[in-house]
């Protein structure tokens, strides 16, 4: 092909300079053209265009292609279509997140997603030919993408070696945690937390791919570092502000698992994070605090539904060691065994109605709208529950301890 030489040989004189391969690839195509890596930052671009769009001068001024950008090429297929082949796909203007027409292809290794070239292609009529010049681009960068990745993979190595010490408290001299922080491009400044995903299969490299990737990609919180452990990711988070950090992490979480959902069709993707702290010494804390979290939620999935945070655990931090006690000392709650006694001997449902209307913070109208009963039903039965128990619903204390002893009671029946 007539330009096939000219990319070659543009590839040969500029190994160490893909800025210098975007201009050669921009010049044979005729329109301005981006590389990407597999997670939308910018490797380089082709300089001295005009009539640029939108979609095109913010990626170039962040250096990264803008979120809303790469939600609506997913929305509009684009980003699928890229993933799955590696054909040139001719892209079509997006009005609404500001994409004029573009030519665009995935940049691979085998199977393996490396980056993508996209051209802006506005006035031009392609044809064969441009079609066969982006395949060659294609095949040109993935070289030096290569050989960017080559260069990176023994760091980190280190750096996820690095991230282990945090997890595990394995480091504790703070001095040499800011020097190894600084020498692997870590910020360890701020507010740190750790959050964990936990999915229900195991990770093919597809998954692990897509999951780095959307990590890479939404922009509410800031990954430091992230590792795969089984069918965990584990990601450490950094936010300067400490007033918005929780809010931004549940935002996060709720996102890469809502995205998740529809781009790989995961419907029991749980995740979860640990406490905020401004020290690096802290990290194999909130690590541990974000696996409590998942844990208690496998144990209690109707109370913890929506728990994301440490924070939102309540009692529940506490339950198992609660148990752990009250089985030492072989305590038993006399008012649950008479009212449990009840049930057996009348196949009634009083202490489910218990805990339902301590569940509701004794509200008569919520606990029987829950149950689907009428609150005459529920008044009844709530005055046997008194009379059996000889429970006093205006003490507080007797309250707390029956609910407490009644969520030791369900997690011990379900764990026979």
């Amino acid at each position: 092909m007539k330009h096939s030489s000219r990319l070659t040989y543009a590839y040969k004189d500029s190994i160490d300079s893909p800025e210098g391969l975007a201009d050669s690839i921009a010049e044979c195509l005729g329109c301005p053209v981006t590389i990407e890596d597999a997670n939308h930052r910018i490797v380089s671009y082709s300089k001295h265009e005009t009539n640029v769009d939108k979609a095109r001068t913010a990626t170039i001024m962040r250096r990264k292609v803008p979120e809303h950008v790469i939600n609506g090429l997913w929305k509009h297929g684009i980003m699928s279509k890229l993933f799955e082949g590696d054909q040139p796909q001719v892209v079509e203007k997006i009005e609404d997140i500001g994409l004029g027409n573009r030519l665009a292809i995935s940049v691979r290794k085998n199977n393996e997603i490396l980056g993508f070239i996209w051209a802006q292609t506005n006035g031009l009529a392609v044809n064969s030919d441009h079609l066969a010049e982006m395949k060659e681009a294609s095949q040109l960068v993935s070289h030096h993408l290569l050989r960017q990745q080559a260069k990176k993979k023994k760091t980190e190595e280190n750096r996820k070696e690095f991230f282990w010490q945090l997890l595990t408290g394995a480091l504790q001299n703070q001095s040499e945690i800011k020097r190894l922080g600084k020498k692997f491009h870590m910020n360890l400044q701020g507010q740190l937390c750790v959050a964990v995903f936990e999915f229900t299969e195991e990770m093919s490299q597809a998954v692990e791919r897509h999951a780095y990737y959307l990590t890479e990609t939404l922009h509410q919180s800031r990954i430091v570092s992230r590792i795969f452990d089984d069918q965990q990711l584990i990601l450490l988070v950094r936010t300067d502000n400490q007033e918005d950090a929780n809010e931004m992490n549940q935002a996060f979480i709720r996102e890469f698992t809502q995205k998740m959902k529809e781009r790989l069709h995961f419907e029991d993707l749980k995740g979860a994070f640990g406490l905020i702290y401004d020290s690096p010494l802290m990290i194999s804390d909130s690590y541990k605090q974000a696996l409590k979290v998942l844990e208690l939620k496998e144990q209690f999935p109707d109370g913890l539904q929506n728990a994301d945070n440490y924070q939102d655990l309540g009692v529940y931090q506490f339950i198992n060691e609660l148990a752990a006690l009250q089985k030492r000392e072989n305590y038993k709650n006399d008012a649950l065994l008479h009212i449990k006694a009840y049930d057996d001997r009348n196949n009634s449902m009083l202490l489910e109605t218990l805990k339902v209307f301590l569940d509701k913070n004794s509200n008569v109208h919520q606990a029987a709208a829950h149950m689907h009963i009428h609150t005459n039903t529920l008044n009844y039965r709530l005055k046997r529950i008194k009379e059996i128990g000889n429970i006093d619903f205006k003490d507080t204390n007797q309250k707390t301890m029956l609910y407490l002893d009644l969520m030791i009671y369900e997690s011990e029946q379900e764990g026979l």
